[in-house]
Formats: C-alpha cells, sequence, structure tokens
C-alpha cells in the first residue's frame, strides 16, 4: 500500500518578515502574506485527500494547517512537541555541544516520524511544522535538502520499498 506523506512549513510570520531568527519557546502569528501563503498551500493541497494533520503546538504551524488542509472540515489536527522550531544552525557547526542538541533534535523528529508511520494507518497524511523540522523529516526520508521557504511542501510516498521523493511546491 501507498502511503502519502506531507511535509510542509509555516506562512510567513512578522518575524520572518524581518528576518528574526528564534528558536523553541517563541510563537508568532502570520503575516497577511503567510495567510496568502497558506491559502495557495490549500489550493495545492485540494485533490490531495488529507485524512490527517499533525502539527507543532505553535500558532503559525497550527493555523497554517487550518488554512491549507482543515478549512472549517473536521479533518483533525494533532499536536506534538516533537514538532516544535527546532535550532539545527544548518547542522554545520563544530561545537560538540551544539552537534549533539542537533543530533538529539534530528533523532527525535526522525523518531516521532517513525511512530506516525507505525501507529497511524490513514493513506494521506500532513505534518506542519517549521524550517529546521521539516528539513529533518525530508532528511529523515533521503532527500537532503537545503533552506526552506515559508508554506513550502514536500510529498513524499511510502510503499514496501521505502521512502520516494515525489514533488516540492513552493507558494
Amino acid at each position: 500500500m501507498e502511503r502519502h506523506f506531507y511535509f510542509f512549513r509555516h506562512g510567513q510570520t512578522n518575524e520572518n518578515e524581518v528576518g528574526v531568527r528564534y528558536g523553541t519557546g517563541i510563537d508568532a502569528w502570520l503575516t497577511d502574506l503567510g495567510v496568502i501563503q497558506a491559502t495557495k498551500l490549500h489550493e495545492f493541497f485540494k485533490d490531495k485527500n488529507i485524512q490527517i494533520v499533525y502539527s507543532s503546538p505553535y500558532r503559525r504551524a497550527i493555523d497554517t494547517a487550518k488554512i491549507a488542509i482543515t478549512n472549517g472540515t473536521d479533518i483533525k489536527i494533532v499536536t506534538n512537541d516533537a514538532l516544535k522550531e527546532a535550532i539545527f544552525w544548518f547542522w554545520d557547526v563544530e561545537d560538540e555541544e551544539k552537534k549533539k542538541q542537533i543530533n538529539d533534535n534530528f533523532k527525535l523528529i526522525k523518531n516521532y516520524l517513525e511512530q506516525i508511520v507505525k501507529t497511524d494507518k490513514h493513506e494521506n497524511i500532513a505534518i506542519a511544522s517549521h524550517g529546521g523540522v521539516t528539513r529533518a523529516l525530508c532528511w529523515a526520508c533521503g532527500h537532503k535538502v537545503d533552506g526552506i521557504q515559508n508554506a513550502q511542501c514536500f510529498h513524499f510516498v511510502l510503499d514496501e520499498n521505502g521512502w520516494k521523493y515525489i514533488e516540492t511546491f513552493i507558494p
């Protein structure tokens, strides 16, 4: 059985707009452009039959998921701290303490994805999160990506042969 997974970053926030890089513990709201990006993402998801959304508990990810996918339907959004903003410093660091934190973040995200794969039997699953988390999810599926734009989405298929990258959507 083929299962489709869609990993996407939240739409633009005020902090993104002015170039602030923030980490865990900070919540932010979508700008007008962020709402437009989420609406364009909704157009992408229209024919994807998403059955469930896993999301960071931060408002920016949940609001993006509500606009892009649930949009007044009864599609469930399940939040989990494993999908919170995670600092990766673009994984190019020399500091051993930061390397350990990066590896711990990656393991947490990868383990949560593996848990979803094992316990959720839906065929069309979306995960709303943040740039670093989305990047880690892609890497966990064998697809190396660098910078991720606001509301950018990566589509993967999982079947008996493993993960296969399908496409990227950029609003």
